[in-house]
Protein backbone atom coordinates (compact mmCIF):
# COMPACT_ATOMS: atom_id res chain seq x y z
CA UNK A 1 0.00 0.00 0.00
CA UNK A 2 2.79 2.33 0.93
CA UNK A 3 4.64 1.56 -2.27
CA UNK A 4 1.57 2.50 -4.33
CA UNK A 5 1.41 5.82 -2.44
CA UNK A 6 5.07 6.41 -3.17
CA UNK A 7 4.58 5.68 -6.88
CA UNK A 8 1.58 8.02 -7.02
CA UNK A 9 3.53 10.74 -5.25
CA UNK A 10 6.43 10.28 -7.63
CA UNK A 11 4.11 10.53 -10.63
CA UNK A 12 2.57 13.72 -9.23
CA UNK A 13 6.03 15.16 -8.67
CA UNK A 14 7.08 14.30 -12.26
CA UNK A 15 3.89 15.84 -13.63
CA UNK A 16 4.50 18.99 -11.61
CA UNK A 17 8.08 19.12 -12.88
CA UNK A 18 6.89 18.73 -16.47
CA UNK A 19 4.36 21.54 -15.99
CA UNK A 20 7.07 23.75 -14.51
CA UNK A 21 9.38 22.94 -17.43
CA UNK A 22 6.68 23.67 -20.00
CA UNK A 23 5.82 26.94 -18.26
CA UNK A 24 9.48 27.87 -18.10
CA UNK A 25 10.03 27.13 -21.78
CA UNK A 26 6.88 29.06 -22.65
CA UNK A 27 8.04 32.01 -20.54
CA UNK A 28 11.52 32.04 -22.08
CA UNK A 29 10.04 31.67 -25.55
CA UNK A 30 7.63 34.51 -24.91
CA UNK A 31 10.49 36.73 -23.78
CA UNK A 32 12.50 35.81 -26.90
CA UNK A 33 9.55 36.49 -29.20
CA UNK A 34 8.87 39.79 -27.46
CA UNK A 35 12.53 40.74 -27.80
CA UNK A 36 12.55 39.90 -31.51
CA UNK A 37 9.32 41.77 -32.07
CA UNK A 38 10.63 44.80 -30.17
CA UNK A 39 13.86 44.83 -32.18
CA UNK A 40 11.91 44.39 -35.42
CA UNK A 41 9.56 47.21 -34.45
CA UNK A 42 12.49 49.60 -33.94
CA UNK A 43 14.40 48.47 -37.03
CA UNK A 44 14.91 51.43 -39.31
CA UNK A 45 15.03 54.07 -36.58
CA UNK A 46 18.82 54.26 -36.88
CA UNK A 47 21.49 52.95 -39.18
CA UNK A 48 23.25 50.88 -36.49
CA UNK A 49 20.30 48.52 -36.14
CA UNK A 50 20.10 48.07 -39.90
CA UNK A 51 23.81 47.27 -40.12
CA UNK A 52 23.56 44.73 -37.31
CA UNK A 53 20.56 43.07 -38.95
CA UNK A 54 22.35 42.89 -42.31
CA UNK A 55 25.40 41.30 -40.71
CA UNK A 56 23.13 38.56 -39.33
CA UNK A 57 20.85 38.03 -42.31
CA UNK A 58 22.68 38.90 -45.53
CA UNK A 59 23.18 35.84 -47.76
CA UNK A 60 26.04 37.64 -49.52
CA UNK A 61 27.95 37.97 -46.25
CA UNK A 62 27.21 34.35 -45.36
CA UNK A 63 28.52 33.30 -48.77
CA UNK A 64 31.71 35.30 -48.22
CA UNK A 65 32.14 33.73 -44.78
CA UNK A 66 31.66 30.25 -46.23
CA UNK A 67 34.32 30.95 -48.86
CA UNK A 68 36.71 31.89 -46.05
CA UNK A 69 35.78 28.69 -44.22
CA UNK A 70 36.42 26.69 -47.39
CA UNK A 71 39.87 28.27 -47.79
CA UNK A 72 40.63 27.55 -44.14
CA UNK A 73 39.55 23.92 -44.49
CA UNK A 74 41.76 23.56 -47.56
CA UNK A 75 44.72 25.08 -45.75
CA UNK A 76 44.37 22.60 -42.88
CA UNK A 77 45.52 19.79 -45.17
CA UNK A 78 47.83 21.73 -47.45
CA UNK A 79 51.01 20.23 -45.97
CA UNK A 80 49.72 16.65 -45.84
CA UNK A 81 51.52 13.95 -47.77
CA UNK A 82 49.96 12.51 -50.90
CA UNK A 83 48.20 9.17 -50.57
CA UNK A 84 50.56 6.18 -50.50
CA UNK A 85 50.53 3.56 -53.25
CA UNK A 86 50.33 -0.20 -52.80
CA UNK A 87 51.51 -2.59 -55.50
CA UNK A 88 51.68 -6.34 -55.84
CA UNK A 89 54.28 -7.67 -58.25
CA UNK A 90 54.40 -11.36 -59.05
CA UNK A 91 57.58 -13.06 -60.23
CA UNK A 92 57.21 -16.44 -61.91
CA UNK A 93 60.10 -18.80 -62.74
CA UNK A 94 59.86 -21.99 -64.82
CA UNK A 95 62.94 -23.37 -63.14
CA UNK A 96 61.65 -25.65 -60.37
CA UNK A 97 64.64 -24.77 -58.26
CA UNK A 98 63.67 -21.10 -58.14
CA UNK A 99 60.46 -20.35 -56.37
CA UNK A 100 58.03 -17.72 -57.61
CA UNK A 101 56.92 -14.99 -55.22
CA UNK A 102 54.58 -12.04 -54.61
CA UNK A 103 56.21 -8.77 -53.60
CA UNK A 104 53.71 -6.44 -51.93
CA UNK A 105 55.09 -2.92 -51.76
CA UNK A 106 53.73 0.21 -50.07
CA UNK A 107 55.39 3.37 -51.41
CA UNK A 108 55.15 6.95 -50.21
CA UNK A 109 56.38 10.01 -52.04
CA UNK A 110 57.99 12.55 -49.67
CA UNK A 111 58.53 16.09 -51.02
CA UNK A 112 61.90 17.57 -50.12
CA UNK A 113 63.45 21.04 -50.03
CA UNK A 114 60.69 22.54 -47.86
CA UNK A 115 57.95 22.03 -50.44
CA UNK A 116 55.34 21.00 -47.86
CA UNK A 117 56.02 24.10 -45.78
CA UNK A 118 55.66 26.26 -48.91
CA UNK A 119 52.31 24.64 -49.72
CA UNK A 120 51.10 25.38 -46.20
CA UNK A 121 52.35 28.97 -46.37
CA UNK A 122 50.61 29.61 -49.69
CA UNK A 123 47.36 28.06 -48.45
CA UNK A 124 47.26 30.20 -45.32
CA UNK A 125 47.99 33.28 -47.41
CA UNK A 126 44.89 32.32 -49.42
CA UNK A 127 42.93 32.21 -46.16
CA UNK A 128 44.08 35.73 -45.31
CA UNK A 129 43.07 36.91 -48.78
CA UNK A 130 39.63 35.32 -48.34
CA UNK A 131 39.23 37.08 -45.00
CA UNK A 132 40.08 40.37 -46.68
CA UNK A 133 37.49 39.76 -49.39
CA UNK A 134 34.94 38.85 -46.73
CA UNK A 135 35.55 42.14 -44.91
CA UNK A 136 35.44 44.02 -48.21
CA UNK A 137 32.02 42.50 -48.95
CA UNK A 138 30.79 43.55 -45.51
CA UNK A 139 32.14 47.09 -45.89
CA UNK A 140 30.59 47.43 -49.34
CA UNK A 141 27.21 46.32 -47.97
CA UNK A 142 27.59 48.72 -45.04
CA UNK A 143 28.18 51.58 -47.46
CA UNK A 144 25.05 50.68 -49.44
CA UNK A 145 22.98 50.54 -46.26
CA UNK A 146 24.34 53.86 -44.97
CA UNK A 147 23.55 55.57 -48.27
CA UNK A 148 20.09 53.99 -48.47
CA UNK A 149 19.33 54.98 -44.87
CA UNK A 150 20.42 58.56 -45.54
CA UNK A 151 18.11 58.66 -48.57
CA UNK A 152 15.31 57.18 -46.44
CA UNK A 153 15.90 59.89 -43.82
CA UNK A 154 16.05 62.70 -46.38
CA UNK A 155 12.84 61.60 -48.08
CA UNK A 156 11.12 61.38 -44.71
CA UNK A 157 12.34 64.90 -43.90
CA UNK A 158 11.23 66.15 -47.31
CA UNK A 159 7.72 65.02 -46.41
CA UNK A 160 7.96 67.03 -43.19
CA UNK A 161 9.24 70.06 -45.11
CA UNK A 162 6.41 69.68 -47.59
CA UNK A 163 3.96 69.65 -44.69
CA UNK A 164 5.51 72.88 -43.40
CA UNK A 165 5.25 74.41 -46.85
CA UNK A 166 1.62 73.33 -47.03
CA UNK A 167 1.04 75.11 -43.73
CA UNK A 168 2.63 78.26 -45.17
CA UNK A 169 0.41 77.93 -48.24
CA UNK A 170 -2.61 77.74 -45.97
CA UNK A 171 -1.45 80.94 -44.28
CA UNK A 172 -1.24 82.62 -47.68
CA UNK A 173 -4.69 81.28 -48.58
CA UNK A 174 -6.16 82.60 -45.37
CA UNK A 175 -4.53 85.99 -45.91
CA UNK A 176 -5.75 86.13 -49.53
CA UNK A 177 -9.29 85.16 -48.53
CA UNK A 178 -9.36 87.74 -45.73
CA UNK A 179 -8.06 90.45 -48.05
CA UNK A 180 -10.59 89.52 -50.72
CA UNK A 181 -13.37 89.61 -48.13
CA UNK A 182 -12.32 93.10 -47.13
CA UNK A 183 -12.46 94.23 -50.76
CA UNK A 184 -8.70 94.72 -50.92
CA UNK A 185 -7.91 91.90 -53.33
CA UNK A 186 -9.31 89.84 -56.14
CA UNK A 187 -10.65 86.31 -56.31
CA UNK A 188 -7.80 85.22 -58.57
CA UNK A 189 -5.31 85.87 -55.76
CA UNK A 190 -7.24 83.64 -53.37
CA UNK A 191 -7.44 80.90 -56.00
CA UNK A 192 -3.73 81.19 -56.68
CA UNK A 193 -2.95 80.87 -52.97
CA UNK A 194 -5.04 77.73 -52.66
CA UNK A 195 -3.31 76.41 -55.79
CA UNK A 196 -0.04 76.49 -53.88
CA UNK A 197 -1.58 74.27 -51.21
CA UNK A 198 -2.78 71.88 -53.91
CA UNK A 199 0.74 71.75 -55.35
CA UNK A 200 2.05 70.81 -51.90
CA UNK A 201 -0.48 67.97 -51.72
CA UNK A 202 0.59 66.67 -55.12
CA UNK A 203 4.22 66.87 -54.03
CA UNK A 204 3.33 64.85 -50.93
CA UNK A 205 1.94 62.04 -53.11
CA UNK A 206 5.22 61.75 -55.01
CA UNK A 207 7.25 61.87 -51.81
CA UNK A 208 5.19 59.08 -50.23
CA UNK A 209 5.96 56.92 -53.27
CA UNK A 210 9.66 57.75 -52.99
CA UNK A 211 9.57 56.88 -49.29
CA UNK A 212 8.08 53.46 -50.05
CA UNK A 213 10.82 52.88 -52.64
CA UNK A 214 13.49 53.84 -50.10
CA UNK A 215 11.93 51.49 -47.55
CA UNK A 216 11.90 48.63 -50.06
CA UNK A 217 15.54 49.23 -50.91
CA UNK A 218 16.60 49.17 -47.25
CA UNK A 219 14.65 45.99 -46.59
CA UNK A 220 16.25 44.15 -49.49
CA UNK A 221 19.72 45.28 -48.43
CA UNK A 222 19.03 43.86 -44.96
CA UNK A 223 17.73 40.61 -46.57
CA UNK A 224 14.11 41.17 -45.57
CA UNK A 225 10.94 41.24 -47.60
CA UNK A 226 10.69 44.45 -49.58
CA UNK A 227 7.31 45.31 -48.02
CA UNK A 228 8.39 44.53 -44.44
CA UNK A 229 7.62 47.38 -42.00
CA UNK A 230 10.37 49.81 -41.04
CA UNK A 231 10.36 52.39 -38.27
CA UNK A 232 10.64 56.05 -39.22
CA UNK A 233 14.26 57.26 -39.29
CA UNK A 234 15.19 59.40 -36.32
CA UNK A 235 18.66 60.80 -36.81
CA UNK A 236 21.44 60.76 -39.34
CA UNK A 237 24.82 59.46 -38.15
CA UNK A 238 26.89 62.22 -36.62
CA UNK A 239 29.52 63.90 -38.70
CA UNK A 240 33.02 64.40 -37.25
CA UNK A 241 33.83 67.90 -36.10
CA UNK A 242 37.02 68.03 -38.12
CA UNK A 243 38.07 66.10 -41.19
CA UNK A 244 41.56 64.55 -41.38
CA UNK A 245 43.97 65.32 -44.16
CA UNK A 246 44.25 63.15 -47.24
CA UNK A 247 47.67 61.75 -46.22
CA UNK A 248 46.25 60.52 -42.92
CA UNK A 249 43.34 58.85 -44.71
CA UNK A 250 45.72 57.20 -47.17
CA UNK A 251 47.78 55.82 -44.30
CA UNK A 252 44.66 54.37 -42.69
CA UNK A 253 43.56 52.88 -45.99
CA UNK A 254 46.91 51.17 -46.54
CA UNK A 255 46.71 49.69 -43.04
CA UNK A 256 43.05 48.71 -42.83
CA UNK A 257 41.39 48.69 -46.25
CA UNK A 258 40.27 45.06 -46.70
CA UNK A 259 40.78 45.10 -50.45
CA UNK A 260 44.41 46.12 -49.99
CA UNK A 261 44.82 43.57 -47.20
CA UNK A 262 43.48 40.87 -49.50
CA UNK A 263 45.85 42.12 -52.21
CA UNK A 264 48.88 41.84 -49.92
CA UNK A 265 47.88 38.29 -48.97
CA UNK A 266 47.34 37.40 -52.63
CA UNK A 267 50.84 38.69 -53.43
CA UNK A 268 52.28 36.58 -50.59
CA UNK A 269 50.48 33.49 -51.89
CA UNK A 270 51.68 34.11 -55.46
CA UNK A 271 55.25 34.70 -54.30
CA UNK A 272 55.23 31.48 -52.30
CA UNK A 273 53.84 29.52 -55.23
CA UNK A 274 56.54 30.96 -57.48
CA UNK A 275 59.17 29.67 -55.04
CA UNK A 276 57.40 26.32 -55.08
CA UNK A 277 57.40 26.29 -58.89
CA UNK A 278 61.13 27.04 -58.91
CA UNK A 279 61.73 24.03 -56.67
CA UNK A 280 59.82 21.72 -59.01
CA UNK A 281 63.18 21.09 -60.72
CA UNK A 282 64.47 19.48 -57.52
CA UNK A 283 63.71 15.77 -57.13
CA UNK A 284 61.48 14.29 -54.45
CA UNK A 285 62.06 11.13 -52.46
CA UNK A 286 59.97 7.97 -52.75
CA UNK A 287 60.24 5.33 -50.02
CA UNK A 288 58.76 1.84 -50.18
CA UNK A 289 58.68 -1.36 -48.17
CA UNK A 290 56.71 -4.58 -48.06
CA UNK A 291 56.78 -8.37 -47.64
CA UNK A 292 57.99 -10.99 -50.13
CA UNK A 293 55.64 -13.96 -50.09
CA UNK A 294 57.09 -17.05 -51.79
CA UNK A 295 54.89 -19.68 -53.37
CA UNK A 296 56.70 -22.56 -51.66
CA UNK A 297 55.41 -21.56 -48.25
CA UNK A 298 58.86 -20.53 -47.12
CA UNK A 299 59.20 -17.79 -44.48
CA UNK A 300 58.10 -14.36 -45.61
CA UNK A 301 60.87 -12.09 -46.75
CA UNK A 302 61.17 -8.29 -46.83
CA UNK A 303 61.87 -5.75 -49.56
CA UNK A 304 62.62 -2.02 -49.41
CA UNK A 305 63.08 0.60 -52.08
CA UNK A 306 64.30 4.17 -52.33
CA UNK A 307 63.65 6.29 -55.41
CA UNK A 308 63.99 9.79 -56.78
CA UNK A 309 61.91 11.32 -59.53
CA UNK A 310 63.79 12.85 -62.46
CA UNK A 311 62.52 16.34 -63.46
CA UNK A 312 63.17 16.42 -67.20
CA UNK A 313 62.96 19.61 -69.28
CA UNK A 314 59.85 18.52 -71.16
CA UNK A 315 58.05 21.79 -70.58
CA UNK A 316 55.79 21.14 -67.58
CA UNK A 317 58.04 22.66 -64.91
CA UNK A 318 59.01 25.58 -67.14
CA UNK A 319 55.39 26.40 -67.96
CA UNK A 320 54.50 26.21 -64.25
CA UNK A 321 57.32 28.65 -63.52
CA UNK A 322 56.14 31.08 -66.19
CA UNK A 323 52.57 30.82 -64.88
CA UNK A 324 53.68 31.55 -61.31
CA UNK A 325 55.79 34.52 -62.45
CA UNK A 326 52.87 35.96 -64.44
CA UNK A 327 50.44 35.52 -61.53
CA UNK A 328 52.85 37.21 -59.13
CA UNK A 329 53.31 40.14 -61.50
CA UNK A 330 49.55 40.37 -62.01
CA UNK A 331 48.91 40.45 -58.24
CA UNK A 332 51.45 43.24 -57.81
CA UNK A 333 49.95 45.27 -60.63
CA UNK A 334 46.46 44.69 -59.24
CA UNK A 335 47.57 45.94 -55.84
CA UNK A 336 49.18 49.07 -57.30
CA UNK A 337 46.04 49.75 -59.31
CA UNK A 338 43.87 49.35 -56.21
CA UNK A 339 46.09 51.81 -54.33
CA UNK A 340 45.70 54.41 -57.07
CA UNK A 341 41.93 53.84 -57.23
CA UNK A 342 41.58 54.23 -53.48
CA UNK A 343 43.76 57.34 -53.43
CA UNK A 344 41.66 58.95 -56.16
CA UNK A 345 38.38 57.96 -54.51
CA UNK A 346 39.57 59.25 -51.14
CA UNK A 347 40.59 62.60 -52.61
CA UNK A 348 37.28 63.02 -54.42
CA UNK A 349 35.17 61.98 -51.43
CA UNK A 350 37.10 64.19 -49.02
CA UNK A 351 36.88 67.26 -51.27
CA UNK A 352 33.16 66.71 -51.90
CA UNK A 353 32.50 66.21 -48.20
CA UNK A 354 34.33 69.41 -47.24
CA UNK A 355 32.42 71.42 -49.84
CA UNK A 356 29.11 69.94 -48.70
CA UNK A 357 29.83 70.82 -45.07
CA UNK A 358 30.61 74.40 -45.96
CA UNK A 359 27.44 74.57 -48.04
CA UNK A 360 25.38 73.19 -45.15
CA UNK A 361 26.78 75.78 -42.75
CA UNK A 362 25.80 78.61 -45.09
CA UNK A 363 22.35 77.19 -45.78
CA UNK A 364 21.57 76.47 -42.15
CA UNK A 365 23.15 79.56 -40.66
CA UNK A 366 22.21 82.22 -43.22
CA UNK A 367 20.06 81.26 -46.19
CA UNK A 368 17.30 79.39 -44.37
CA UNK A 369 16.71 81.97 -41.59
CA UNK A 370 16.72 84.74 -44.22
CA UNK A 371 14.15 82.85 -46.33
CA UNK A 372 11.80 82.41 -43.38
CA UNK A 373 12.18 86.04 -42.37
CA UNK A 374 11.55 87.19 -45.94
CA UNK A 375 8.38 85.10 -46.16
CA UNK A 376 6.95 86.45 -42.94
CA UNK A 377 7.79 90.00 -44.05
CA UNK A 378 6.18 89.80 -47.49
CA UNK A 379 3.18 87.92 -46.07
CA UNK A 380 2.61 90.69 -43.54
CA UNK A 381 2.96 93.30 -46.28
CA UNK A 382 0.48 91.43 -48.46
CA UNK A 383 -1.98 91.10 -45.57
CA UNK A 384 -1.87 94.87 -45.20
CA UNK A 385 -2.73 95.26 -48.89
CA UNK A 386 0.62 96.74 -49.81
CA UNK A 387 1.79 94.13 -52.34
CA UNK A 388 0.66 91.46 -54.74
CA UNK A 389 0.36 87.75 -53.95
CA UNK A 390 3.28 86.91 -56.20
CA UNK A 391 5.74 88.11 -53.54
CA UNK A 392 4.57 85.67 -50.78
CA UNK A 393 4.38 82.83 -53.31
CA UNK A 394 7.95 83.48 -54.44
CA UNK A 395 9.11 83.63 -50.80
CA UNK A 396 7.31 80.36 -50.01
CA UNK A 397 8.91 78.65 -52.98
CA UNK A 398 12.28 79.96 -51.88
CA UNK A 399 11.83 78.35 -48.47
CA UNK A 400 10.95 75.05 -50.12
CA UNK A 401 14.00 75.26 -52.39
CA UNK A 402 16.36 76.06 -49.52
CA UNK A 403 14.97 73.28 -47.31
CA UNK A 404 15.28 70.72 -50.09
CA UNK A 405 18.79 71.91 -50.96
CA UNK A 406 19.78 71.57 -47.32
CA UNK A 407 18.48 68.01 -47.22
CA UNK A 408 20.26 67.14 -50.46
CA UNK A 409 23.44 68.58 -49.00
CA UNK A 410 23.07 66.40 -45.91
CA UNK A 411 22.51 63.40 -48.16
CA UNK A 412 25.68 64.24 -50.08
CA UNK A 413 27.62 64.41 -46.81
CA UNK A 414 26.35 61.00 -45.73
CA UNK A 415 27.13 59.45 -49.10
CA UNK A 416 30.71 60.73 -49.09
CA UNK A 417 31.13 59.82 -45.43
CA UNK A 418 30.06 56.24 -46.14
CA UNK A 419 32.50 56.09 -49.04
CA UNK A 420 35.36 57.37 -46.87
CA UNK A 421 34.67 54.81 -44.15
CA UNK A 422 34.60 51.98 -46.69
CA UNK A 423 37.87 53.16 -48.23
CA UNK A 424 39.75 53.47 -44.93
CA UNK A 425 38.26 50.25 -43.56
CA UNK A 426 36.71 51.72 -40.41
CA UNK A 427 34.80 54.59 -38.87
CA UNK A 428 36.12 58.08 -39.43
Amino acid sequence: MRSRENVAAARQSMAASRRSLVLGVFFVGSLAIASVQASAASLGANVQGLLAAAHRLSPKLRAAALKTAAASAKAAGADALDDPNITDSYQYYKDPGVYSAHTVMVTQMVPLWGKLALRREAAFADVDAARGRERAARDALDEQIKVAYAQYYVTNREIAVNNEVAALARQMGAAATARYGQGGGDQAGAIQAHGEETSAKLEAIGLEGALRADRDMLNTLVARRADAPLAAPRLLPRMPRTLPRLNALLARARAANPTLSAGVSAIDAARTRKTLADKAWLPDLTLGAGPIIQTNNQPVGFAATVGLNIPLPWGREASAQHEAEAKLAAMRQQYDGDVFDIEGALGKALATLRAARQEERVLRGQTLPQSHAAFQSVLATYSQGKSELTAPIAAERQIRAVEVTLLKTQLKEQVEMAALERLIGGEL
